[in-house]
């Protein structure tokens, strides 16, 4: 039920509802879909999956798809999976401390901070215009982060997106709040850290989420500014390991290996650099959608 203005209020019929919600659960499902169809092929003997009959359960249940990569020839995956979790808890929180810092005094009124019109425009540049990517990789090497994870971690260190909504955030708090702690003594330091920040968890979960599987999900910045492969994140070996498995499909023809270059493998590779993002996310639902809507609405 919506209320208007004018105390007036418009009704939703029990068959816009019913439609609604089946727009929803088609939507929820056809995303759904292929996961399980993976995860079945991951959990199937490698010849079901083979002669196609593995759809949305598993054939001749099996976690030999899983425990084929911990053969030695693999370790590479699984320090590659160390490393991307580095990268990600510790580019996460670099990035969400940083983004609350800037966006607190983007957010307050101009005659506090002066910075604000000229910043807002150099961001909003910097959505529209992505930078090419020669000089970018020439100023990364120029600061001699090149085979380094910094390289990747200070890249994104503000997302314009994230400070955007963070900045819209901040602009929805009371200010009573601030002008309270002004009166108890605080600067701007304790206005951002003790009023603005702990009261953003919402946003700041929000963008967290955004960053961790854009860090996660990390291929070309890897691609470009890694060399070393025993510091290689996990996306670029889990893509070696399938070009390498199609490969191998020629070079083995007289090794008979169930497991080996199979389509269940594949599958199974594919959901061990997926699933640690996912279970990520039902710890920040809560903060999720408030944070993405009151950061998104400007007042």
């Amino acid at each position: 039920m919506l209320t208007l203005p004018q105390g007036r209020r418009i009704g939703v019929s029990p068959t816009a509802n019913v439609l609604i919600y089946a727009a929803l659960a088609f939507v929820g499902i056809s995303m759904l879909l292929p996961f399980i169809h993976i995860l079945a092929k991951s959990l199937s003997f490698p010849t079901r999956v083979q002669n196609a009959e593995v759809t949305f359960w598993p054939k001749d249940f099996t976690f030999g798809n899983y425990t084929y990569f911990f053969d030695e020839r693999y370790k590479s995956l699984w320090r590659a999976f160390l490393i991307s979790t580095y990268v990600t808890v510790v580019g996460t929180t670099w990035s969400v401390f940083f983004t609350a810092l800037m966006a607190f005094p983007l957010s307050r009124p101009r005659h506090e901070f002066r910075i604000g019109p000229g910043v807002m425009i150099i961001v909003i540049f910097s959505i529209v215009f992505f930078p090419p990517m020669i000089p970018y990789f020439l100023a990364v090497k120029s600061y001699g982060l090149m085979d380094s994870l910094w390289a990747i971690i200070l890249a994104h260190t503000i997302g314009p997106f994230n400070l955007i909504l963070v900045i819209n955030y901040y602009r929805g708090l009371p200010e009573d709040l601030f002008d309270s702690c002004r009166m108890d003594g605080g600067n701007d330091l304790r206005l951002v850290w003790q009023i603005a920040m702990p009261l953003s968890k919402p946003v700041l979960a929000t963008i967290g989420v955004y960053t961790a599987v854009l860090l996660w999900n990390i291929f070309l910045h890897a691609l470009l500014f890694i060399r070393n492969p025993k510091i290689m994140p996990l996306q670029p070996i889990v893509r070696s390991i399938l070009l390498q498995s199609m490969d191998a499909k020629i070079l083995n023809t007289m090794k008979f290996d169930p497991f080996d270059t199979s389509e269940s493998t594949k599958s199974a590779v594919v959901l061990l650099s997926t699933i640690p993002i996912v279970i990520v996310y039902p710890f920040l639902q809560r903060y999720f959608v408030k944070g993405a809507l009151l950061g998104a609405l400007k007042s």
